[in-house]
């Protein structure tokens, strides 16, 4: 078994080698708790929770971590205007994260650390960073000094102009050119929640905290670290060099993912624009199944756009994959297993394709070329139960990481007047009155009621 991922690192696609093997240490930056979750966060989860789940498919064991930042500016800037407590508000928000990452049918991480149940362990990486010269200590926090560290930028692949070394920047989140040293400790500020340390009452800046717990509980070095493209800087740039500067040890992650960026409509999603959708109001009209389907049908790393049109084609696509479905599980014609080595070669190519950087769009077409090879044996009456479960149980393989597909038969009752309505229309058919049969078609149809006619006669399904 060979896995390649490209790493944003190398900036290539390197043989996946996990530092033990079988087993992988895997880390994605969880949410920042202080407002509901949205769809970029659908976007990055879903993308990863494919991931997750084909590497275990592919036999591996992962140890799977996913923090909750309960302490930010963000935060405490939305607690202040409402006039609440800040653990209010990341208690509401938190467990509107979980409720939603369900909804959307995403595995459980093996754990979620929160930043303020980590204090501790914060405080002493920041304590041993400063006594070892990596940090310094300011009237207002303690700071990581990057002219310290030869070779910080070489994730986003930045150098910092000798102008900006000694500089400070208070901010968590700052552009490329802005690059100079950042916070690990913020004393405390009038109103603000604080916790006691060597350095005076304060709270963790917001990048330390990712080196704290991905450390803790996964070691030293991990083998994937994840997370969305705009968390490449300045946020795992700096985890990078607190954790090697502490730690000591290269790279701390062997492979660094992230997801491509979304936009809805064409547009940055932006509450001034209007376009803002959080994951409750998503559900409420597409189900967790069409949006993994339509996240799906790109690659992990490609940019992705968000729109009721390209919506609409992901649901009709994933429709007809499960009225496929729904037709394998119609077949009763009892025989010997034929399909076997056009699924074989089905999987087998879907797989290569996942295993060269999880490539779904690649991996899609072998699985639509399969469908139409099935589909036209049926029609021929050349395809029996045997070749139906062999083929179902490849669906339900690649559906153990996509979670897209249905599998129950669906059993809808006709009533007794749109029955008759069938039942009239198949004389029609067999008086050859084609324009009469059509009208009570389109009638049906206009009920929900599609019919479609077959060589085994007139099949029904509702819409």
């Amino acid at each position: 078994m060979m896995v390649l991922i490209y790493n944003t690192l190398s900036g290539k696609k390197e043989e996946f080698n996990p530092i033990e093997k079988n087993k992988i240490r895997m880390y994605v930056c969880g949410p920042t708790v202080y407002g509901p979750a949205h769809l970029g966060h659908a976007r990055t989860y879903v993308a990863f929770d494919i991931i997750r789940r084909y590497l275990e498919f592919r036999g591996y064991a992962i140890n799977f971590v996913v923090n909750i930042t309960d302490i930010h500016d963000d935060i405490i800037k939305r607690a202040n205007e409402l006039n609440i407590n800040f653990l209010e508000l990341t208690e509401k928000f938190t467990e509107n994260y979980f409720q939603n990452m369900k909804s959307l049918k995403i595995k459980d991480a093996s754990i979620y650390p929160k930043v303020t149940d980590n204090i501790p362990e914060i405080i002493k990486i920041v304590k041993t960073l400063k006594d070892r010269g990596y940090a310094y200590e300011t009237e207002d926090g303690v700071y990581f000094n990057v002219a310290k560290m030869a070779d910080y930028g070489k994730l986003s692949h930045i150098k910092i102009s000798k102008q900006k070394t000694g500089t400070r920047v208070e901010t968590d989140k700052y552009e490329k050119e802005e690059a100079r040293d950042f916070a690990l400790w913020k004393k405390q500020k009038p109103g603000e929640p604080s916790w006691d340390s060597p350095f005076g009452k304060g709270r963790p800046g917001w990048h330390i905290e990712c080196s704290a717990l991905s450390t803790k509980h996964l070691g030293t070095q991990i083998d994937i670290h994840g997370g969305a493209r705009d968390l490449i800087f300045p946020h795992h740039e700096n985890e990078i060099a607190q954790s090697e500067c502490r730690f000591g040890k290269k790279p701390f992650v062997r492979y660094w993912l992230h997801s491509g960026f979304l936009t809805v409509a064409g547009q940055k999603m932006s509450k001034s624009l209007g376009n803002y959708i959080i994951i409750e109001d998503l559900l409420r009209e597409y189900s967790a199944e069409e949006f993994r389907f339509f996240i799906a049908q790109s690659h992990y790393r490609s940019p992705i756009n968000f729109s009721k049109e390209e919506m609409k084609k992901s649901r009709n696509s994933l429709s007809r994959l499960n009225e496929f479905i729904q037709r394998l599980l119609d077949v009763q014609k009892a025989g010997e297993l034929t399909v076997k080595k056009d699924v074989d070669l089905a999987r087998k190519n879907f797989v290569k394709e996942m295993d060269y950087d999880f490539n779904l769009p690649k991996a899609w077409v072998h699985l639509f070329k399969l469908e139409s090879i099935i589909n036209k044996r049926i029609s021929e009456e050349k395809f029996t139960k045997e070749d139906s479960d062999y083929a179902i149980q490849f669906f339900k393989d690649v559906d153990s990481f996509l979670q897209v597909f249905l599998f129950e038969k669906k059993l809808f009752e006709l009533s007794a007047e749109e029955k008759a309505f069938v039942d009239k229309r198949n004389e029609l058919r067999a008086q050859k009155k084609w324009a009469e049969a059509d009208v009570i078609r389109q009638e049906l149809l206009k009920k929900g009621i599609e019919l479609t006619d077959t060589k085994e006669g007139t099949k029904w399904k509702r819409i």
